[in-house]
C-alpha cells in the first residue's frame, strides 16, 4: 500500500513538473495565435497556390516549344511491283504542255481512234517492271515544334486577369482570416481574465460569508443568536462555495481554450501580466468608420470583377481564333530498295477558326453569365448595407459598454459602502442577519457586474476595430 501511495505521489509530481508555465499578455497571445493557426496557414497556402496559378496563366501569352520524336521498327520488308509495258510517247509544245504523238488521218488531220475509243499513238516506249522494297527497320524522326496563339477571342487575356483577381482575393482572404484569429484570441484571452477575476471575487465573497458563519456560530453558543440565523448563514456559505467551484471550473476551461487558440499544450499553466482595462484605446472613434477597409467587402468587389471576366471568357469561345505553328525535323531509317537518306525539313502552318452559327448557344451562355454577374453585384450591395449596420452597432455597443463600466463601478462603490454600514449595524444589533446577508449578496453581484462590464468593454473595442477593418496586431 505504501508503495502504491508513493507511486501516485511520484506521478503527480512528474505531472506538475511537466506542466509548462507560460507568461502571457495580449500581444504575445496574438503573435502565438497567428503563428500557430491552422486556418491562417491554410489561407496562406491558398495565396501561394493562387500566385503560382497566375504565373501559369501568364505563360499562355508566350509560344510553346515542344520536342517530337517517332521510332518505327518492322521486321519484314514490304515488297511492291509496278508492272511495265508499252507507253505512248509525248512531245513538248510551246505553251509548256506535253501532247501525245497521235496517228493522224491524212484527209482531215484528225487523230486515228482505236476500237477502245481512245486515240492511237504512232510512237510507243517500253517500260520494264519496277520492283520496290520498303523497309522500316530503325526508322526515326526527331524535331521541334513551336506553337503561338495569335488571337483567341480574348480568352488568354481574360483567363490571366481572372487568375490575377484570384491572387488578390487569396491575399484578402489571408487578411480576413488574420482578423478572425485576432478576434478569437481576444475573446479567449478576455474570457480567461474575466473568469480569473470572477474566481478572485468569489473567493473574497466566500471569506466574508465564512466570517459571518463563524460569528453567528459563536453568537449561538452565547445565546446572542438563534439557530435559524446560523442555518441562514450556512446556506449562504454553501452558495458561496458553489460559486467558487463554478468559477474554478470555468477558469480551467477558459485556460484550456486559450491554450488551444495560441497553440500550446492544453495543461499549460498560464501567468498573465495584465488585467481587464476600464477604458478603450484613445481616439478609437477618430479613424475610418466605414467598410472599405474590411477584407470581406473587398473580396465581394473582386467577386464582381471576377464575374465580369467570366463573361468575357465565355464570349471568347464563340469568337474567331488564330494560331501559328512551326516545325523543324529530321528523319532517317526509311529504306527504299535497300537505300536510305536522312531528310531535314521545315514547316509552318497558320490556323483560323471562325464560328458561324451555333444555334444561339454563345448568346445564351453570355446572358446566363451576365445574370451571375448581376447576382454578385446585388449580393455585394446587400452585404455592404449589413456591414454598415454592423459598424453602427459595434460603435453603439462600445459606447454603451463605457457607460456600463462607469455605472457598475459606481454601483460597486455603493455596494461596498452599504455592506460596511450593514455590517456595523449588524454587529451592534441594529440590523437583521437577513438584511446583512442581502448586503453581502448585493456587493458580490455588483463586483461581478463590474468585472463583466470591463470584459464587455474590452471585447467591444475588438469588435469595433474588426467591423471597421482596423483590427491588427
Amino acid at each position: 500500500m505504501k508503495h502504491i501511495v508513493l507511486s501516485i505521489m511520484f506521478l503527480l509530481s512528474v505531472t506538475l513538473l511537466q506542466a509548462q508555465v507560460v507568461e502571457l499578455d495580449i500581444q504575445k497571445c496574438r503573435r502565438m495565435a497567428i503563428e500557430n493557426s491552422k486556418k491562417l496557414q491554410s489561407a496562406t497556402q491558398q495565396e501561394v497556390k493562387a500566385s503560382f496559378d497566375k504565373k501559369a496563366y501568364r505563360a499562355n501569352f508566350l509560344p510553346k516549344i515542344s520536342a517530337t520524336g517517332l521510332y518505327a521498327y518492322m521486321q519484314k520488308k514490304m515488297d511492291y511491283k509496278i508492272e511495265g509495258g508499252y507507253l505512248p510517247v509525248y512531245q513538248a509544245e510551246d505553251i509548256g504542255q506535253a501532247l501525245p504523238l497521235n496517228s493522224i488521218k491524212l484527209n482531215n488531220g484528225q487523230p486515228v481512234i482505236g476500237d477502245d475509243g481512245l486515240p492511237v499513238f504512232n510512237q510507243y516506249a517500253f517500260m520494264p517492271d519496277i520492283n520496290l522494297s520498303l523497309g522500316l527497320r530503325n526508322a526515326y524522326t526527331v524535331g521541334m515544334m513551336l506553337e503561338q496563339p495569335l488571337y483567341m477571342g480574348g480568352k488568354v487575356r481574360s483567363a490571366f486577369r481572372m487568375a490575377s483577381i484570384g491572387r488578390e482575393m487569396a491575399g484578402l482572404n489571408v487578411a480576413y482570416n488574420r482578423m478572425e484569429v485576432l478576434t478569437e484570441v481576444d475573446e479567449a484571452y478576455c474570457q480567461y481574465l474575466r473568469v480569473l477575476e470572477q474566481e478572485k471575487a468569489a473567493g473574497k465573497y466566500l471569506e466574508v460569508v465564512k466570517e459571518l458563519v463563524q460569528n453567528v456560530a459563536d453568537a449561538v453558543q452565547t445565546g446572542m443568536a438563534s439557530t435559524n440565523d446560523l442555518l441562514k448563514a450556512q446556506v449562504k456559505e454553501n452558495e458561496a462555495e458553489l460559486l467558487v467551484s463554478k468559477a474554478t471550473n470555468g477558469l480551467i476551461l477558459s485556460s484550456m481554450n486559450l491554450c488551444r487558440v495560441i497553440g500550446i499544450e492544453l495543461n499549460s499553466q498560464l501567468l498573465v501580466k495584465d488585467s481587464l482595462e476600464e477604458s478603450i484605446l484613445p481616439g478609437i472613434f477618430e479613424g475610418k468608420d466605414g467598410i472599405t477597409e474590411r477584407p470581406e467587402y473587398n473580396i465581394l468587389e473582386k467577386q464582381v470583377e471576377m464575374k465580369e471576366k467570366e463573361v468575357a471568357l465565355v464570349r471568347s469561345d464563340f469568337m474567331p481564333q488564330l494560331g501559328l505553328a512551326a516545325t523543324y525535323g529530321y528523319g532517317d531509317g526509311l529504306t527504299l530498295n535497300g537505300e536510305s537518306e536522312g531528310v531535314a525539313s521545315f514547316g509552318a502552318m497558320v490556323s483560323l477558326k471562325v464560328p458561324i452559327y451555333n444555334w444561339g448557344e454563345g448568346r445564351n451562355k453570355v446572358k446566363a453569365m451576365k445574370a451571375e454577374e448581376e447576382m454578385a453585384r446585388l449580393k455585394q450591395e446587400e452585404t455592404a448595407q449589413l456591414m454598415q449596420l454592423e459598424v453602427a452597432r459595434a460603435r453603439y455597443n462600445t459606447e454603451d459598454a463605457m457607460k456600463r463600466v462607469q455605472l457598475t463601478q459606481k454601483s460597486l462603490s455603493q455596494a461596498e459602502e452599504n455592506l460596511q454600514v450593514s455590517k456595523n449595524r449588524y454587529e451592534v444589533g441594529l440590523e437583521t442577519i437577513t438584511n446583512y446577508m442581502e448586503a453581502q449578496a448585493q456587493w458580490q453581484k455588483a463586483w461581478s457586474d463590474w468585472i463583466d462590464a470591463r470584459a464587455e468593454l474590452r471585447l467591444s473595442e475588438t469588435y469595433f476595430l474588426k467591423a471597421t477593418g482596423r483590427l491588427s496586431e
